[in-house]
């Protein structure tokens, strides 16, 4: 393998593997939204997948604004749905907020209509207090919905997502991680990120909001099950995506090895640098913690995990000496520029990698 010519792109959306366009399946359908109430009202599309954010946040103004756009006849924009591979069930990829406003007024029946522009005789009123004539006009109306069916592969759905997905904050790339891997690929990093050890060893330093935490578990396996197989990626994006994807056909005995060596992880670097775990060192006169790092979290976390239970004993009884000598190399130009700037790029991940491996070998090597 000649890692030195793999290639690198910026592109967010660039496809680096081979794939059959004819598996790219996408219904486009227009139907009623009648349908799509039936479907919500019978739990058949998901509105709280596990990759999207609080999935009701719209406040009743907007809501209500919808609901008179439909009573109106005005066209809705677009909704996008992913199918699941396990269970066949919807779930949305672009439209939440839209769909989250029609269940909440028509299944649920919770909205009360406020803040009407034109319609202001239906004030306060809830969909039951409409008039049949203008019930059937919301759901007769007209929406198009684009399916991307389960036999579409999972990268190209990827790619596909970024380009619909353009809401008000689209979702960020480990969330749609999560939206194209379901079954055991998200509950096993799901289950990583809410591990107590790694809550303890980042010390409240990664942030539980839109799955920031389950981006770093994605790295930590990525990067401990096939560290090499990064260099044959073109972006960290491509190499994350293909790594959670493999995730979903795994034997359980090798999901548990991952677990444990996660967890021992975690542990040790706790063990060895305490709340300042996975952070940059402090300079002359800061008093605040630096940042939890991404790039300094999967070069220690797997480095450390690679290591037998016996060597992270002996690491840990050298802790302070190990401590010392890891905060100086970020003093050396190398490491520091691949912790710094440019992360993903090949040279930095295999620069920052090899330097930690070095120094923990060096570390136990010590009499």
């Amino acid at each position: 393998m000649d890692e030195t010519h793999a290639h690198i792109t910026p592109q967010a959306d660039y496809i680096d593997k081979p794939f059959d366009p004819s598996k790219i399946d996408v219904d486009i359908a227009t139907v009623n939204l009648g349908r799509v109430v039936d479907q919500l009202a019978y739990g058949e599309i998901d509105l709280q997948p596990d990759y999207q954010r609080a999935s009701d946040i719209w406040k009743p103004l907007h809501k209500s604004r919808l609901i008179e756009s439909l009573l109106l006849g005005l066209p809705l924009p677009s909704f996008y749905f992913s199918q699941d591979a396990e269970t066949n069930k919807l779930s949305i990829i672009d439209g939440l907020q839209r769909l989250c406003a029609i269940k909440d007024f028509v299944v649920d029946k919770r909205l009360r209509l406020c803040h009407l522009q034109f319609l202001t005789r239906l004030e306060g009123k809830t969909y039951d207090e409409l008039s049949r004539e203008e019930q059937r006009r919301i759901t007769m109306s007209k929406i198009v919905m684009n399916t991307l069916r389960k036999g579409t592969p999972v990268d190209v759905k990827y790619v596909i997502f970024q380009r619909v997905n353009t809401g008000g904050k689209p979702l960020k790339p480990q969330e749609m991680r999560h939206a194209l891997n379901h079954g055991a690929a998200a509950r096993f990093v799901k289950r990583l990120a809410e591990l107590p050890s790694f809550r303890v060893a980042t010390n409240g330093g990664v942030s539980l909001h839109r799955m920031e935490d389950r981006d770093y578990a994605n790295r930590f396996i990525a990067f401990y099950r096939d560290y090499y197989g990064y260099f044959e990626q073109s972006t960290l994006d491509s190499f994350l995506n293909d790594q959670m994807g493999r995730l979903n056909h795994i034997a359980d005995e090798e999901l548990e090895s991952i677990c444990a060596a996660f967890d021992c992880s975690m542990k040790t670097c706790f063990a060895l640098f305490g709340a300042n775990a996975f952070r940059r060192p402090r300079s002359q006169g800061q008093t605040r913690k630096s940042n939890v790092s991404k790039a300094i979290f999967d070069t220690l976390s797997v480095n450390v995990a690679w290591l037998t239970d016996e060597q992270r004993t002996r690491l840990e009884a050298r802790g302070q000496q190990f401590g010392a000598t890891f905060n100086k190399l970020f003093e050396m130009p190398a490491f520091n520029d691949a912790v710094s700037t440019g992360t993903s790029k090949q040279q930095s991940v295999r620069t920052r990698f090899e330097m930690v491996k070095e120094l923990i070998a060096q570390t136990l090597q010590q009499p």
